[in-house]
């Protein structure tokens, strides 16, 4: 019999069966933790069987500096890892999509970027942008190639000029960071994805900990520079695990083809057709009259089903995006991609919580100037890919604190308001529960603005209205009463343009008949907007609140 081969775990350093590891993807059975994967294994993780055809193989050795010993170090390293250079670039299939393919080799000089690392990576995201097809790379580096000096630093800006001409003609480009992304990778091509994921545990970083250390005598804590560190700091998107890998990068394919009005046909699952519950169908479609205080009441309790009850009913799947890129990732506003009977969608959506920890995590659902940032950057996007938008609106209004002010809160609520105003995308928004002052406002310019029968959008609070006109928060019913902050008092008004009936008022009986009944007035907005030029989209958003 055979005898085992064993391997050392690099981070728990026990010895595992190599076999065992093999069919684990290359994953630790008794830690978890993900070993480095070579060329051609990652590429059969992501690609379909055979469909890799390499492009740019026979790139001349370069030696700008004519550093001593640096082609005989080349020419050794391509002996030992089987691969050419640090990167293999290429075009496959992902579920019989193409796309194309790159794969930093961290064997190969640690994955270092010289010149030809650099112009590998150019051509081929060029290439891509000419046969317009989505660009996948697997970033793996220690960073600039000392040997080749200054030339090496100027791949950054070759690399990420490239990305900007390929975003620029509509197209995906995403990254998927692996374990370590650090130095001049991690400041140019691999930051720079529409979609950044990243392999869980992965050391991902500008300066390396040894660099740290060494260069300003910082000793960096436990967790830091990790995948999940960056999660939490907005830096990434999302961590993905290699059994979702291959599923992961068809799912963005199908949701970034949305173009010129023409939709992906995707189905994630037979959708149930819209059907109310037997019980509710009995109900009015508008339940009994309440005050404007007991619909503030109402908005206001914990038991009130957030956006993402509603939302399992109206879209197949959603994937949460993460983070604003530059500080954190702010609960109180999700955001990501969903598809609506096969159509991709953005959605935005406040979240309160449900129970007290939930609440302190989501911060009762008040953004901060990051989750604004967050959700403008993922408007940006569907706009770039021709994807409609769907913001569901429930917040009692934006964070009002120090660290609110210190980040900028009255910007990031501004600048929401002014490129939202000009999307080339249909906007659709729908106010949940409360709409409080600017910070519902910020994620609520839409084309058109729908409102849930009880819901509430004011000025501020009544508690506030009363404390500022008549020094007394505690006539916050009275204020209530004449603030005109009810959808049916805001239809009237002509501030939106639909009632959305509750059956009775919402909770977790009605949510799933709401749900489906939401659908449906959204697919019929998607389709009066459908192959609309997207000048025009923004003219009639201009237009719309140009009335005021």
């Amino acid at each position: 019999m055979e005898q085992a081969v064993e391997i050392k775990c690099p981070k728990c350093k026990k010895m595992v069966d190599r076999e065992k590891v093999m069919k684990k993807k290359y994953i630790c059975y008794e830690c978890g933790s993900y070993f480095r994967v070579k060329t051609n294994n990652r590429i059969r993780m992501a690609a379909d069987l055979k469909s890799f055809t390499p492009w740019f193989e026979d790139m001349p050795v370069y030696n700008p500096l004519n550093y001593e010993g640096y082609e005989e170090k080349l020419a050794e390293t391509r002996e030992k890892t089987g691969v050419g250079e640090a990167v293999t670039v290429g075009q496959c299939r992902i579920y019989g999509e193409d796309a194309v393919l790159g794969v930093c080799e961290s064997r190969f000089l640690m994955g270092s970027m010289g010149r030809v690392v650099g112009e590998k990576i150019t051509r081929a995201i060029e290439r891509a942008t000419e046969l317009r097809l989505p660009v996948f790379l697997f970033c793996c580096s220690g960073g600039a190639r000392m040997q080749e000096g200054i030339i090496s630093l100027m791949q950054m800006a070759k690399t990420a000029a490239a990305i900007k001409r390929h975003g620029e003609a509509g197209l995906l480009y995403s990254t998927i960071l692996t374990d370590p992304t650090t130095g001049g990778v991690t400041a140019s091509f691999a930051m720079l994805g529409d979609i950044i994921m990243a392999e869980p545990g992965a050391l991902i970083g500008f300066a390396g900990p040894r660099v740290i250390k060494q260069t300003i005598g910082q000793e960096l804590p436990e967790g830091f520079q990790t995948a999940e560190f960056l999660l939490e700091h907005g830096f990434i998107d999302g961590i993905v695990e290699r059994e979702n890998l291959k599923k992961t990068l068809y799912l963005l394919i199908k949701t970034h083809q949305c173009r010129a009005g023409k939709y992906a046909e995707f189905q994630a699952g037979q959708d149930v057709p819209f059907q109310l519950h037997e019980t509710l169908k009995e109900r009015s479609w508008l339940s009994l009259p309440r005050t404007a205080w007991e619909k503030v009441k109402a908005v206001r309790h914990v038991g009130r089903p957030a956006a993402t009850d509603y939302m399992k009913h109206i879209f197949s799947f959603f994937v949460e995006a993460h983070g604003d890129r530059y500080f954190h990732d702010d609960a109180a506003i999700i955001g990501g991609l969903a598809f609506l009977d096969g159509q991709p969608v953005t959605v935005i959506a406040d979240i309160k919580g449900k129970d007290m920890k939930e609440c302190r995590e989501r911060n009762f659902g008040m953004p901060m100037p990051e989750g604004y940032r967050k959700a403008l950057r993922l408007m940006k996007q569907a706009e770039k890919f021709n994807r409609p938008i769907i913001s569901f609106v429930n917040t009692s209004g934006a964070f009002c604190g120090i660290e609110a002010e210190e980040r900028g809160q009255g910007e990031a609520i501004a600048r929401n308001l002014l490129e939202m105003s000009a999307l080339k995308v249909p906007v659709l928004c729908i106010l949940i529960g409360e709409g409080g002052s600017g910070g519902a406002l910020a994620t609520a310019v839409g084309n058109e603005v729908w409102m849930m029968e009880n819901a509430t959008y004011s000025i501020l609070s009544p508690e506030g209205f009363a404390s500022i006109l008549w020094k007394d928060s505690n006539k916050a019913r009275e204020a209530s009463e004449i603030m005109n902050i009810t959808a049916q008092d805001l239809q009237r008004l002509g501030v939106i343009e639909r009632i959305i009936p509750e059956f009775g008022g919402a909770d977790s009986r009605t949510a799933e008949a709401i749900g489906r009944y939401m659908k449906e007035q959204i697919k019929e907005f998607l389709e009066k907007y459908s192959g609309m030029d997207r000048e025009k989209i923004a003219e009639q958003r201009y237009r719309r609140f140009r009335s005021f």
